[in-house]
């Protein structure tokens, strides 16, 4: 492990990884000329089918394989169960580090109280309407401000170890969406506080079209939804903000930016969000009332 000298505290980095050839390398390469090295970074390659292994093993790290597809809290849970740092920052495979990300980070952890601390991610691709659209308006930050907040992104967050382990990792149940929103709740739950630090940047590299984006969309709501109610965390304020962007989000576009096309987006979009937590709200209630029975 390497002896940094500033800060007393040792950094696993962690990067899940499926199918994430276009981008893994590139990475790696910033995790490793960070300004503040880390002590280790560990690579889980959750059962990709493309040559992303391949191209992981041209670099110095150790490397953690699934033989098949987990989904992405079991990845990240390899990665905590093998982790030898104080520290386990989270960096996605399509999200290229700043190179100050893991010196802010870690300046962050001034504290006991402090549970994990987290940033923003940057969309590097806004060529697509799609791609302008998270972009606009789904980009992954809490602001330009530091402060405490409820959750923080999966893209780029970080823990103190032990507090991870002590609440028990991440929940399987979540394949694809909405972990780091579970774990943050039980973060604080178990009396710690979230951090978030703007000047904490990666720079997202991923790129979409209409349906993807629309798949995606359909499938956070679900997830985060579900992480709300399991947690006590409000879940039906999730409803009400969102349909009030089903409104603002459209007018804007329309009527300040004067795009019909994002506009049009935007409107499918609020639709498709609602749809999915009235579905997983139908479900899960449902699935209680026969529990009750």
């Amino acid at each position: 492990m390497v002896e940094n000298k500033e800060y007393p505290l040792k950094v696993t980095v962690a990067i899940p990884c499926y199918n994430a050839a276009p981008y893994i390398g590139l990475v790696i390469q910033s995790v490793l000329e960070q300004t503040y090295p880390p002590d280790e970074v560990l690579v889980v390659d959750d059962g990709s089918t493309d040559h992303s292994l391949e191209i992981i093993q041209r670099y110095p790290v150790r490397i953690i394989q699934h033989s098949e597809n987990r989904g992405i809290s079991d990845a990240r849970n390899s990665a905590l169960s093998e982790a030898n740092g104080n520290i386990i920052v989270f960096i996605d495979a399509d999200a290229v580090a700043d190179p100050d990300l893991l010196a802010v980070l870690l300046s962050g952890y001034d504290d006991q109280s402090v549970g994990g601390v987290g940033g923003q991610g940057i969309e590097s691709n806004i060529l697509s309407l799609a791609d302008r659209w998270r972009y606009k308006h789904s980009s992954q930050t809490h602001g330009t401000k530091p402060r405490d907040v409820e959750f923080l992104y999966g893209l780029c967050m970080s823990f103190r170890v032990n507090v991870l382990r002590l609440v028990g990792g991440f929940h399987p149940a979540f394949r694809t969406n909405a972990e780091d929103m579970d774990v943050c709740f039980r973060v604080r739950k178990a009396g710690f506080r979230l951090r978030y630090l703007p000047s904490a940047k990666v720079y997202h590299q991923r790129t979409d079209d209409e349906i993807k984006l629309k798949n995606t969309m359909a499938r956070w709501y679900s997830a985060a939804y579900q992480a709300r109610l399991r947690n006590n965390a409000h879940p039906w304020r999730l409803f009400a903000g969102t349909l009030c962007r089903l409104v603002s989000e459209p007018f804007h576009d329309l009527l300040i930016d004067h795009d019909r096309e994002m506009a049009r987006l935007s409107f499918q979009i609020g639709l498709i969000k609602i749809i999915s937590l009235w579905q997983t709200a139908k479900k899960s209630w449902t699935e209680n009332r026969h529990k009750a029975i």
